[in-house]
């Protein structure tokens, strides 16, 4: 019985795990995050949805917002501490959805 439910965990964290964006070092050297386009943008155990074609950002479940303008994401990728800061950004947007949904 607690074979079956070690293996019922172990299945459970396998489905937690989030697919990690590829990263990249930048022309200065800096590591740098590849931005998803066509999809969620995740970086440690968060995940963006980055536009930058409209400079707009949104987390899951959050309005969009837009990309402050002292965050970089020229050539299609950004900085994990740019990351961290969208993120936070996006997560005290709140809401439901994106504004633009309405």
């Amino acid at each position: 019985m607690t074979r079956w439910i070690s293996l019922g965990a172990l299945l459970a964290l396998a489905a937690c795990d989030v697919p990690q964006s590829p990263v990249v070092t930048g022309p200065d050297g800096q590591t740098r995050i590849q931005i998803n386009t066509a999809g969620l943008t995740c970086y440690e155990t968060r995940c963006l949805d980055i536009n930058p074609s409209t400079r707009s950002v949104r987390s899951v479940g959050s309005r969009t917002i837009r990309i402050p303008a002292n965050i970089d994401i020229s050539g299609g990728t950004i900085s994990p501490d740019d990351f961290k800061q969208l993120g936070t950004a996006a997560l005290l947007a709140g809401g439901a959805g994106s504004a633009g949904d309405r």
